[in-house]
């Protein structure tokens, strides 16, 4: 049996399943809320916007309150996406993101169900205003790949990171940086990351994570999955006062891209 990978382009442009030799990776229950299922792209903000406000050129925006009080993982995982491709899909904003742009997002898998990589790269496209960007990816990995069979339960291993952000009680990054980071669990974004980040199942399956993104959100909290984050700035970085970098700016026609590799082994 070959590895395969599947979009989901109408619910958001997910990755909606990543089996690997019969074992499927990624948590798919299109009843739960779009927030909770599958390996989503993030666009064109990652994590919380506190209240949904940010300003930008001298101008203030309003986006979509849909966690709490604040505005979370962009548009594009609510956003159909148009099929160019197996491989690859394509997404306008709409009117929820003020400052336009356009995204695209592909995927390619090699290898065999022994050793291979899943390679996803994302595009934002500025259009017709500058805008700020982030570019992420909400992966939720199965805790278990054998629900009828013996447990082999998902494990984080060598992780090491050198910064966490301190979060505060709205769940908004406070700007200031605890190193070395808490012990889990964690909701929380890093940053000075080592990669590969590993993900295994005692003997079944082991995973390598790596990103172009220079930040991972790590939410270990369910029981269910485990939620691995590239994200190329920390949450809330359009309100930009209280951190040490600065969001990243697109001129009209310049775009940003990131990729996201997930290699794996299999005894």
């Amino acid at each position: 049996m070959s590895p395969s990978f599947a979009f989901d382009p109408i619910n958001g442009g997910r990755l909606s399943s990543l089996n690997i030799r019969g074992l499927e990776t990624i948590y798919n229950n299109s009843n739960e809320p779009a927030t909770s299922w599958g390996a989503y792209p993030m666009l064109p903000y990652a994590g919380r916007v506190h209240e949904g406000r940010f300003e930008f050129e001298g101008s203030e925006y309003q986006l979509e309150i849909n966690q709490d009080e604040h505005a979370m993982h962009g548009v594009a995982f609510t956003s159909p996406w148009r099929s160019a491709a197996p491989d690859h899909i394509e997404l306008e904003f709409d009117e929820r993101w003020p400052l336009g742009g356009t995204a695209s997002q592909t995927a390619v898998i090699s290898g065999d169900d022994t050793n291979g990589r899943l390679t996803l790269e994302i595009t934002v496209t500025a259009t017709h205003s500058a805008m700020p960007v982030m570019i992420g990816w909400h992966p939720w990995f199965n805790r278990q790949l054998r629900p009828d069979g013996p447990p082999a339960l998902l494990e984080l291993g060598n992780f090491d990171a050198v910064e966490m952000y301190e979060i505060g009680e709205n769940m908004i990054p406070t700007g200031a940086t605890i190193s070395p980071p808490n012990p889990g669990p964690w909701d929380h974004p890093f940053r000075s990351v080592e990669q590969p980040i590993g993900l295994t199942w005692g003997s079944d399956l082991r995973l390598s994570l790596r990103s172009t993104c220079d930040h991972w959100v790590i939410y270990d909290r369910p029981d269910h999955a485990l939620c691995v984050e590239p994200q190329s700035g920390p949450p809330d970085i359009f309100n930009s006062d209280r951190f040490d970098l600065d969001p990243t700016v697109l001129q009209p026609g310049d775009n940003l891209t990131h990729t996201f590799t997930i290699d794996w082994e299999t005894s």
